[in-house]
């Protein structure tokens, strides 16, 4: 073989080689460039989902979670007034004395206890219906274990204030005193809002 035939075969071959690298440059640059795009693609979703995640748990901070922190706020008032001299009889609960009340002043005298009495049963049952709305969010287990008291004790109060007029006309009283208010619920609900947030 002449040096010549030699010498073009061997630019022929780095030609090719040099052809092949950059079409193998080129390859990667395109690859790279669509993994790059991918990334930035998903990042983008990623951030609009996580945008529309925090404005859905604010909504529900928002109508579900606060409503249901105002509301105990007002049944705290609403038994601090109950339990005050004006409503309560010596050594009975509230619904003791409402019937204390109304079987010795009648119930006309005492519409005003019965408001407050009404509006303490109105807010207990907003509240069941917003911690049930609420339930398959709930973050922390306090929130989850206060809300159950809390349910028992509304049920309990609604039962025993739904048989005051039946108790009242058979002349008899409570037998046994009704369920405590769980005191822990409300900081339960202030701590699943920051929990939410």
């Amino acid at each position: 073989m002449s040096m010549q035939m030699l010498s073009a075969a061997l630019t022929d071959r780095s030609g090719s080689a040099a052809i092949g690298e950059r079409v193998k440059f080129t390859t990667v640059q395109i690859q790279m460039t669509a993994m790059l795009m991918v990334a930035l693609t998903a990042a983008v979703a990623w951030y609009h989902s996580n945008g529309e995640l925090h404005q859905t748990r604010a909504q529900i901070v928002r109508g579900e979670l606060q409503p249901i922190a105002v509301l105990l706020q007002e049944d705290q008032s609403l038994i601090r007034q109950l339990q005050a001299g004006q409503f309560t009889e010596k050594g009975v609960g509230i619904l003791e004395s409402y019937i204390a009340k109304i079987r010795r002043d009648g119930v006309a005298k005492n519409a005003a206890m019965k408001q407050r009495l009404d509006e303490l049963a109105e807010n207990n049952t907003a509240i069941i219906t917003l911690i049930k709305a609420y339930a398959p969010h709930a973050r922390t287990q306090a929130f989850v274990t206060e809300s159950d008291k809390f349910r028992n004790y509304a049920s309990a109060w609604r039962d025993r204030w739904n048989s005051v007029m039946e108790l009242y006309m058979a002349g008899g009283n409570y037998a046994v005193a009704g369920v405590p208010f769980p005191s822990g619920f409300s900081e339960a609900v202030q701590s699943e809002i920051r929990a939410a947030k």
